[in-house]
């Protein structure tokens, strides 16, 4: 049971550690929800909860996970159904409507012509 605690007691004092020089390398117009000089201070007071609150709400995003590293992880984009190549464009959808309108005023012409002329000749 000491060791249980023991490993458990260094795993959080190492976690503590790489928070620290973690919130010190961070590039302080990133980190998010509070300023960087508090979640030093929040890390060093809290120990391992301040090391995980600053891992879950202060980290910038998508930042990789070495202390003072800058490459940032490509942010994941949802892909939507109009970036499919076979997507119908709307200039096709809109060519087919006017088709489909100017098939109907025809239509409607010729039967109001048709009426006029069966009118006129009674």
């Amino acid at each position: 049971m000491v060791r249980i605690w023991g490993v458990l007691g260094l795993l959080g004092f190492l976690l503590w550690v790489y928070c620290v020089f973690d919130v010190i390398s961070a590039d302080g117009s990133q980190v998010r929800n509070l300023p960087k000089m508090t979640w030093l201070m929040i890390v060093v007071v809290s120990n391992a909860v301040g090391a995980v609150a600053w891992l879950a709400l202060g980290r910038p995003q998508n930042l990789s996970f070495q202390p003072g590293s800058a490459d940032y992880r490509a942010a994941r984009r949802p892909i939507g159904p109009e970036d499919r190549p076979d997507f119908p464009t709307r200039t096709e959808d809109q060519s087919r409507r006017l088709r489909e309108w100017e098939e109907d005023l025809e239509r409607r012409e010729r039967e109001l012509r048709r009426r006029e002329e069966g009118g006129e000749a009674s």
